[in-house]
């Protein structure tokens, strides 16, 4: 699919206009073909058109088993199913040192219908793997041994190092630069990884689990002093001092669903959820503080999630007063995105995920694939100082500028927001997705309506940057408009900026594909910036 993507492209990006005649000709040639193909194309052929390889991970850990199917660009797969089951493998582990038997039966049916749902769609691999309760336990040898016998499932049993490095892959996977402690609480253990730019440093797994540490004070422990312990045997967690925590695994996530439910925040999304690390812990401490009647009323997470929460409260806030980190940011992805990053070659690896992630987008749903590098180009001189964040935030939204098409035109704006800020789109905080979400809508309205405006402001953008959102996707706008979705007029025009105008250059032949519907989103998009508008013919 990658392959086919940069065939496309390149195709087209090195095109430059000749004559007016010879454009036209091409258009209609297009347009020509493109209804003559719709004679030969079957409802297979169309769906084998977005079908990519796919892949299909199964985690069997401490709390959750989950099966995971991927499909898409290697360095950006996206997830196509996903279905988690929670067995508590580890449950009572910590007394008796074997597997939760009823947690082994409920595994076992499970992992069944997995491995069935996984062949049936055609899956080129299935990769499983189980972490720290199988991996400690007297019998999980046995248990491995059974799935092998039962299901022809074959088990790779992480070491505490391997699951330590994959989650710390994990995250990389989808934040290529990312600086200070990845830390990654399970049912079984907690994993604790120094990345820097992306490289992955010192790493430890500690036994603090939360269901082994919820275990523990059902048992009258006090835990504190047991999670303090084993952190102190990590002689290098003040280097992420000042930096972020980047927390991983399903019990911190359930914090942080329950912290954006009671501040009111308006993206129910956990990855890239970013709080300021010292707030977080205050409530982490009110939490660890509630009664069992009091958790078991907290919204946003499931009941058996709920028992975890003061452990996961406790080690959080240790982490954080060890490590001292800045922010923390919450993702998504973990051990099984991990897995295939691990798989990658280094130059794979080295891709943005963001950009290829935004690429594969486009290519799935929208109609002009060709278009969306010449945009990036076509924009650089509406925006000629932006930062390199803002660039690349540029350049994927102009990968992502089609992807509305196919909803009714009245209500393309409003679904393409919505598509947009909760897309499986990698590399991106939730300032980011605002933004993103935001030109997507001015695509196609021209404009940014108030409850989008407000729920931008409540993640973090501010009004300079929603003004930035609006223009791009003015421009996207326009530039749909101008070329009908062709990308060789772009290539040999231009804007030019200045402190007072906005101008338009053209190739002479241009002219031809102005109107007034064209003037008007011109003009609009350099009333938005504060510019005079002014069109040229070159």
């Amino acid at each position: 699919m990658t392959d086919h993507i940069l065939q496309l492209r390149n195709a087209g990006k090195h095109r430059a206009p000749t004559e007016q005649s010879q454009m036209v000709s091409r258009v209609a040639e297009n347009i020509v073909v493109g209804v003559e193909d719709q004679e030969h194309l079957s409802l297979e052929s169309l769906r084998s058109r977005y079908r990519a390889t796919r892949i299909a991970v199964i985690d069997i850990g401490s709390n959750s088993i989950r099966l995971v199917a991927f499909e898409g660009a290697p360095r950006a797969p996206t997830p196509i199913f996903n279905e988690k089951v929670m067995c508590g493998l580890g449950r009572g582990m910590e007394s008796s040192g074997r597997l939760n038997p009823g947690g082994v039966g409920l595994a076992l049916d499970n992992l069944g219908r997995f491995v069935a749902a996984a062949s049936a769609m055609g899956v080129s691999r299935v990769s499983a793997f189980a972490t720290a309760a199988v991996r400690d336990a007297e019998d999980g040898l046995e248990f491995i041994t059974t799935l092998k016998k039962t299901l022809g499932l074959d088990v790779r049993v992480l070491s505490g190092e391997e699951e330590a490095r994959l989650s710390a892959y994990g995250v990389v996977s989808g934040f290529a630069n990312a600086t200070g402690l990845v830390g990654d609480l399970g049912g079984g253990s907690l994993e604790l990884v120094r990345v820097s730019a992306g490289a992955v440093h010192e790493m430890g797994t500690l036994p603090l689990g939360a269901l082994r540490l919820n275990e523990s004070m059902t048992n009258g422990v006090t835990i504190g002093a047991i999670v303090k312990k084993s952190l102190g045997t990590l002689d290098w967690l003040d280097a992420a001092e000042g930096e972020t925590l980047y927390a991983v695994g399903g019990a911190w996530r359930a914090l942080a669903k329950v912290h954006m439910a009671q501040s009111g925040y308006s993206l129910r999304m956990i990855d890239g959820y970013g709080v300021s690390a010292s707030a977080f812990t205050e409530f982490a401490k009110l939490l660890a503080r509630q009664s069992d009647q009091a958790l078991s009323k907290l919204p946003a997470i499931s009941s058996k999630r709920t028992e975890a929460v003061r452990a996961s409260s406790i080690v959080l806030r240790r982490v954080v007063k060890l490590a001292r980190p800045k922010w923390i940011v919450f993702i998504a992805r973990g051990v099984r995105e991990g897995l295939l990053y691990e798989a990658l070659d280094r130059q794979t690896r080295s891709l943005d995920p963001l950009l290829t992630s935004a690429a594969a987008f486009g290519q799935r749903f929208g109609r002009f694939t060709e278009v969306g590098p010449a945009l990036s180009q076509w924009t650089d001189g509406l925006f000629p100082n932006d930062v390199p964040r803002r660039r690349r935030l540029r350049h994927a939204a102009c990968e992502l500028g089609d992807t509305g098409w196919f909803d009714h035109p009245d209500y393309r704006h409003r679904h393409a927001w919505g598509r947009i800020l909760t897309s499986p789109l990698m590399g991106l905080d939730h300032g980011d997705r605002a933004f993103l979400a935001l030109v997507a809508a001015a695509r196609y309205r021209g404009g940014i309506e108030e409850d989008m405006r407000l729920m931008a402001r409540n993640i973090g953008l501010d009004e300079n940057e929603m003004r930035d959102a609006r223009a791009l996707g003015e421009a996207l706008r326009l530039g749909y408009t101008i070329t009908a979705g062709q990308p060789d007029l772009l290539h040999d025009s231009r804007f030019v900026r200045t402190d007072t105008t906005l101008t338009l250059q053209l190739p002479e032949f241009g002219g031809d594909f102005i109107g007034n519907v064209v003037q008007k989103r011109f003009n609009d998009l350099a009333g938005t910036l504060r510019l005079e508008p002014l069109l040229e013919a070159r």
